[in-house]
C-alpha cells in the first residue's frame, strides 16, 4: 500500500516504504464499540456505499488515482463520510505523487482544541518512522488511511513543516468548498468515492 521511495539519509542509499492496510489493527480499540456514533454493521452498509463501507468499515484501500478528491484544489473542508466529522483542512493538503489525497496534519476537535479529529494508531516510534500507522476517524471509527514520517521530503508543502503525510483513501471522506454562496443554495457536497472525470460531477445536494 501506498508505496514511496524514501531518500535516505546516508550516502547515495534508499529505503522502499511498503504498508499495507488492516482490517483491524492490533494495537486500536474496536472498531463499533467504543467511539462515540455507533451502528451496527447492518446500519453502516446500508447508510454507505459499497466502496465508502470497504474503507472506512473493513479497513480497505482504493487504487491511487481512483478518487475525484485526489486533484481537488479548492478550499473547503474534507470530513469523514460516515459521520460528517470535519477531519482535514484543504490548506493543509498537497500533491504527494502518490495517488492518494494527502495533508500534512488534521483539523483539532472544538470541544478539545488540542486533540485532532483523526485517531493515530498507537504503535512504537520505530515502526511509525518506517512503516507508519493506520488512522480513524476520532468520531466513529472510520479507517481513512495511514501517516507517515516522512513529510520532510516534500519541500514547500505544509508536510515539510509538519514531518507528516496522512495518505488518506479519498472514498473515506467527503468535501465541502467554502467558496461557495450558501444564501439561498443548497451547500454542494463532493463525495470521494467517485472517480475523476467518470461523466459525472459527484456532487450531491442534501436535503
Amino acid at each position: 500500500r501506498r508505496n514511496i521511495i524514501h531518500k535516505s539519509l546516508a550516502a547515495g542509499g534508499a529505503l522502499l516504504a511498503t504498508r499495507t492496510s488492516r482490517a483491524s489493527a492490533k494495537n486500536f480499540k474496536s472498531r463499533t464499540d467504543e467511539y462515540e456514533v455507533r451502528k451496527s454493521e447492518a446500519e453502516w452498509s446500508e447508510s454507505l456505499s459499497s466502496q465508502q463501507y470497504f474503507i472506512l468499515r473493513q479497513g480497505g484501500t482504493e487504487p491511487p488515482y481512483s478518487s475525484i478528491l485526489e486533484a481537488e484544489e479548492r478550499p473547503g473542508v474534507y470530513a469523514c463520510a460516515g459521520c460528517g466529522t470535519p477531519l482535514f483542512d484543504a490548506k493543509e493538503k498537497f500533491h504527494s505523487g502518490t495517488g492518494w489525497p494527502s495533508f500534512a496534519s488534521p483539523v483539532m476537535g472544538t470541544s478539545n482544541p488540542s486533540v485532532p479529529n483523526v485517531e493515530m494508531e498507537d504503535v512504537s516510534n520505530i515502526q511509525y518512522q518506517l512503516a507508519g500507522a493506520e488512522v480513524r476517524c476520532r468520531t466513529c471509527g472510520g479507517h481513512l488511511g495511514d501517516v507517515f514520517a516522512d513529510g520532510f521530503l516534500f519541500v514547500g508543502t505544509p508536510a515539510f513543516v509538519t514531518g507528516k503525510r496522512y495518505c488518506i483513501d479519498g472514498g473515506a471522506l467527503v468535501f465541502v468548498p467554502s467558496d461557495q454562496n450558501a444564501t439561498g443554495r443548497e451547500v454542494e457536497i463532493l463525495r470521494g468515492d467517485l472517480p475523476p472525470r467518470s461523466g459525472g460531477s459527484g456532487r450531491v445536494f442534501p436535503g
